[in-house]
C-alpha cells in the first residue's frame, strides 16, 4: 500500500511514536536505575509487547485487504425479483468498478477499488481495513493498549519509588530535569494513545463479538429504523453465528493462537450465515427503504440524475457520475448514495419492481408474484431468462 504521501507521513508519525514510548521510557528513565536483574524481569515482557505491536502494525499496512477477483458474479440461482415493499434488491453492483460486490464488500474512495470485507480506511495504516487484515489490525491495537498499559504501570511504579525515597531523606534519588521531562512526556504520550486506541479497541472488540464491520454496524443500525418504522419486514442480520464462531471468523478457529499473527480465515467472498437464513440475503444485504426503491421525479435524487445525464449528453467525454449505487426500474435509473461516502452501486438483476404492495406486511401470493424475469449482465447483455 503507502502510495500516497500524506499516507507515508501517517505510517512514519505512528512508527515514530511508538518507537519514542518504547525506547525513550527504557533508556532515559528505566535502565539507568534499575539493576540488571531488575531491567530483564521488567523490560523483557515490554519489549516483547513492543515486538508484537510492531509486527502487527507491519502487516496491517503492508497486506491487501482482500480484493474481488476479475469478473466474480454471484450465483445465478440466487437471481431474485426486486421486492421494493421487503428492501430486496438483487446482488449489489459496484458502477465504480464495474463488477458484482461480494457479500460485505464495499468501495473504499481512497482505495479507488472494492474492498472484500470493509471495516473502514483507516489512515494510520495507510490502508483500507478489510477481510485479510482485519486480525491483523485488530491484534495491533490489542498490543497498543497492553504496552501503553505495562509502561504507564512503570512510569507509576517509578514515581513512587522516588517519592518513597524522598520521604527517608535519599535525595541523592531524586531524578534531574532531563529525567522528568522523559518521565512526564511519556506518561501524557502513553497515557492518551491508551485513551484514544482504547476507546477504538473496545468498539472493534464489540463488532468482533457481533461479526460486524464499522459499516455493518452503521447498517444495522438504519435496518432495525425501518422495521421499527414499519416500511419493510422484520429481518435478521445473517452474519451474527454466536459469540465464539464470530471471534474465531476474524482471530482464528484456535483460541490459544487468538493474539498470534495468523491469515485471514476464508475467502472474504462468502461467510457463514445463521441457520435458516434465507440464501440470497447475504446478497443484497442491507434491505434498502422501500422509500428509495420507488422511482419518484420530486426526489432530490431524481433531479441530481437527470442533471447528471443532461451534463453527460452535452459532454460525453466528461466522467460525470449520476450516484454510483442504483437499481434498474423499467428505464429509469433510481440511485441511492450511502451517507458512508463508500461511493458504491446497486444493480438490480431484474427488469421489474414489484411495488403494488402499499404496505411492508403486505403478502405476496405465488400468483401476484411475476413468473419471469430477465437478469442483465453489468453492461446490459443478457446471462439467462429464468422460467418458474
Amino acid at each position: 500500500m503507502l502510495e500516497s504521501i500524506p499516507g507515508k507521513v501517517f505510517v512514519v508519525g505512528v512508527v515514530c511514536l511508538i518507537c519514542f514510548i518504547a525506547y525513550s521510557s527504557q533508556l532515559c528513565i528505566f535502565i539507568p536505575v534499575y539493576e540488571t536483574s531488575e531491567s530483564i524481569l521488567l523490560l523483557v515482557p515490554f519489549n516483547i509487547l513492543v515486538l508484537f505491536v510492531f509486527y502487527n502494525y507491519y502487516l496491517a499496512v503492508t497486506t491487501d485487504p482482500g480484493k474481488i477477483p476479475t469478473n466474480w458474479e454471484p450465483p445465478s440461482s440466487l437471481i431474485a425479483p426486486v421486492i421494493a415493499t421487503e428492501g430486496i434488491t438483487g446482488p449489489r453492483y459496484c458502477k465504480t468498478c464495474r463488477t458484482y460486490k461480494p457479500p460485505r464488500s464495499h468501495h473504499c474512495r481512497y482505495c479507488k477499488r472494492c474492498v472484500l470485507k470493509m471495516d473502514h480506511h483507516c489512515p494510520w495504516i495507510n490502508n483500507c481495513v478489510g477481510h485479510e487484515n482485519y486480525g491483523h489490525f485488530f491484534r495491533f491495537i490489542i498490543y497498543v493498549d497492553l504496552a501503553c498499559a505495562y509502561v504507564i504501570a512503570l512510569l507509576i511504579g517509578r514515581v513512587r519509588a522516588i517519592m518513597d525515597a524522598i520521604r527517608h531523606f535519599q535525595f541523592d534519588a531524586e531524578p534531574n530535569t532531563f529525567v522528568i521531562v522523559f518521565m512526564v512526556a511519556n506518561f501524557v504520550l502513553a497515557f492518551v494513545v491508551l485513551f484514544a486506541v482504547g476507546i477504538l479497541s473496545g468498539y472493534q472488540f464489540y463488532c468482533l463479538l457481533r461479526n460486524q464491520t464499522n459499516i455493518e454496524a452503521w447498517e444495522r443500525g438504519k435496518v432495525e429504523t425501518l422495521i421499527r418504522r414499519g416500511k419493510i419486514l422484520p429481518v435478521n442480520y445473517p452474519f451474527d453465528i454466536g459469540i465464539y464462531k464470530n471471534i474465531c471468523q476474524v482471530l482464528g478457529p484456535n483460541p490459544l493462537l487468538w493474539l498470534w499473527p495468523q491469515r485471514a480465515v476464508g475467502d472474504g467472498l462468502s461467510f457463514p450465515v445463521v441457520s435458516g437464513t434465507d440464501p440470497r440475503l447475504p446478497y443484497y444485504w442491507p434491505p434498502r427503504d422501500p422509500d428509495d426503491l420507488r422511482p419518484s421525479i420530486f426526489s432530490s435524487k431524481y433531479k441530481r440524475q437527470q442533471e447528471a445525464r443532461r451534463l453527460q449528453a452535452e459532454n460525453p467525454d466528461a466522467n460525470v457520475d449520476d450516484e454510483s449505487e442504483g437499481y434498474y426500474d423499467s428505464g429509469s435509473f433510481i440511485s441511492d448514495s450511502d451517507e458512508y461516502d463508500e461511493e458504491v452501486g446497486m444493480k438490480n438483476l431484474t427488469g421489474f419492481y414489484d411495488i403494488s404492495a402499499t404496505s411492508p406486511a403486505h403478502e405476496h401470493s405465488d400468483e401476484e408474484r411475476p413468473l419471469a424475469y430477465f437478469a442483465r449482465k453489468p453492461h446490459g447483455s443478457p446471462v439467462e431468462k429464468k422460467q418458474d
